[in-house]
């Protein structure tokens, strides 16, 4: 019996040994062949996290902390970050040109990644930027559509953001005049005003929290002054976005965030907030519906009626149930897809716009001579005592101001990357990149990029080269850490006229292509807009050493840590 248990013992062991050895190695992570890897991580199970994670704890930029340990660490445009066997590699790429290209000109190459999907999919599976390309979603797209379109914006919106900033100025008035001339933070003013500006702009009604805070601050200042401390119906709304702006932050830095969304989905503070935010938007809807109900069909047509971006998608619901015999309209406070969008424009549209603002008045305490230099050519361009109307900012040429709201857009940096997925076999400066892999692209052009073999480039980046120039090897890829608007200025050599070069460098802050923020327009007419009330009724001074560091935090959207500033009013 010995004997038998011997030999069963000869066989089993190295059978055994041979399983233990291949179940080990599934754990070894699986770098995609040929792509630059850091080789000391595929010799280990856990790959590049344990050199992620600490530089992550020590920064706060997890975007930038993944750039930092595989591309430039390696010196090279393209790389892979390796996870343990169980997941893929994480393809990195951090080409300017090349990831404009793969945007705007390889849709039919690569989409929306699930990793970016994840995010959002579980609290609001229907906005579009929690769905791939589907048919579904480019009727939806189609839907809102005209909400962006400039004529829309400029009538409807401009005028919204105007006040809105005219708010801030005055809130801001009060503010110095109780300083004594020291800093004071600016993020939540910032974040208070958009919110008005995007709240108003989407629905129509008036939130209302900036109001609040200059009858506030001017009790506190005089004491005769009655105060009504009832918080303005914006308030709520206030708590609710913040709550799901760092609910979504937090999500994003978990191991699964689709499963994390998932259960925050059954917390009774998630209900509570989409209970909240749809009980106040099915009012305004249910307004809209009526008003819109009452009117013929040519009024309907002219769109005159509308005031704000939901009125403009209802009077066209109404608009086609009537040209449809009055067919029954779907009732739009259970239309899973227009809350989901709502939701999600409310959040994107008033975070990333304050955080850019944030930033810009950082870069203006910074670089005083492109301040002083703004302020002369927006006193030239607005010479009026009045402050100029949101008509006479857009309708403007001011081909410097043009250039500053596109380099704050560019080193703010406030959404740093994003996420794509091969569809089909394909390729990346030369790489071979297998269906289904993902690509996290670097969108913050801050840095001088990695040197490409021209030859390995796509045949339609190349020719986008020829059309536009290749801006990052001239002068406008000079000093990227640097705020430099006149990067972005030509000069006529017989008119001596500078005119805006928007195609000067790539532009990768709102991404691009027909997976790219739909928000383009609206940001850059808000900023547009802020950018000059501010400048020209205020001169951001110096910091003190301690406040004056660029350090940020990422969480949707990349926030400085020190957003304070010093104010003369002018």
């Amino acid at each position: 019996m010995s004997s038998t248990f011997s030999s069963y013992s000869l066989v089993a062991i190295p059978f055994v040994s041979v399983v233990i050895i291949i179940l080990v190695r599934t754990l070894y992570p699986k770098p995609y062949p040929g792509i630059p890897h850091n080789k000391n991580s595929a010799n280990r199970v856990s790959g590049d996290i344990p050199d992620l994670v600490p530089l992550i704890t020590t920064t706060n930029e997890f975007s930038n902390s993944m750039f930092t340990i595989t591309t430039q660490k390696l010196g090279t445009p393209i790389a892979q970050f390796l996870f343990p066997g169980i997941r893929k590699p994480l393809i990195i790429l951090e080409d300017p040109r090349e990831i404009e290209d793969l945007l705007l000109r390889r849709n039919k190459e690569f989409d929306k990644a699930p990793m970016a999907l994840s995010i959002f999919q579980p609290m609001f599976p229907k906005a579009s930027l929690a769905q791939f390309t589907t048919p579904e979603l480019k009727a939806q797209k189609r839907l809102w559509a005209d909400v962006m379109a400039a004529e829309f914006l400029n009538k409807a919106t401009a005028p919204r953001i105007h006040k809105a900033t005219l708010g801030l100025v005055e809130l801001w008035r009060l503010r110095v005049s109780v300083s004594n001339d020291k800093p004071f933070a600016v993020d939540e003013d910032l974040q208070n005003t958009t919110l008005d500006g995007i709240w108003v702009s989407i629905l129509g009604d008036e939130a209302g929290i900036i109001d609040y805070s200059i009858r506030k601050l001017r009790s506190e200042i005089d004491g005769s002054i009655p105060f009504d401390a009832t918080p303005p119906r914006g308030g709520f709304l206030r708590e609710e976005v913040r709550y799901i702006s760092d609910t979504i932050a937090r999500l994003s830095n978990t191991p699964s965030p689709k499963w994390a969304g998932k259960i925050e989905t059954y917390t009774p503070r998630y209900r509570r907030f989409r209970s909240t935010v749809i009980r106040e938007i099915s009012l305004l809807m249910a307004a809209a519906i009526k008003r819109f109900q009452d009117l013929d069909v040519e009024t309907l047509n002219s769109g005159d009626t509308d005031r704000c971006m939901l009125d403009l998608v209802l009077r066209r619901l109404v608009l086609q149930s009537r040209k449809n015999n009055n067919a029954p309209l779907i009732d739009p406070t259970k239309d899973q897809n227009m809350l989901d969008e709502l939701f999600i424009m409310l959040v994107g549209g008033h975070d990333s716009t304050a955080n850019t603002l944030c930033w810009f008045v950082r870069f203006m305490e910074a670089y005083p001579a492109v301040q002083s230099e703004l302020r002369s050519v927006l006193r030239a361009a607005f010479p009026g005592p009045e402050p100029p109307s949101a008509k006479a900012i857009i309708e403007t040429d001011v081909p410097y101001l043009d250039a500053v709201v596109e380099e704050g857009f560019r080193l703010a940096g406030a959404a740093k990357g994003n996420l794509r997925q091969a569809l089909v076999d394909t390729s990346i400066l030369g790489y071979n990149i297998p269906k289904g892999a993902e690509i996290f692209m670097n969108y913050h052009i801050n840095r001088p990029p990695a040197p490409v073999d021209e030859a390995k480039r796509s045949d339609s980046c190349r020719a986008a080269a020829a059309k536009h120039g290749d801006g990052l090897r001239g002068r406008a890829g000079y000093d990227l850490d640097k705020f430099e608007p006149r990067r972005y200025l030509v000069k006529d050599p017989d008119t001596g006229k500078e005119t805006f070069n928007s195609y000067a460098i790539p532009s990768l802050a709102f991404g691009g292509g027909y997976r790219g923020c739909t928000g383009r327009k609206l940001a850059t007419l808000e900023l547009r807009i802020f950018v000059t009330l501010l400048i020209l009724n205020f001169e951001f001074t110096d910091l003190p050493e301690e406040m004056r560091s660029m350090a940020a935090t990422e969480k949707i959207f990349r926030q400085p840590d020190m957003p304070f500033a010093r104010v003369k009013v002018l």
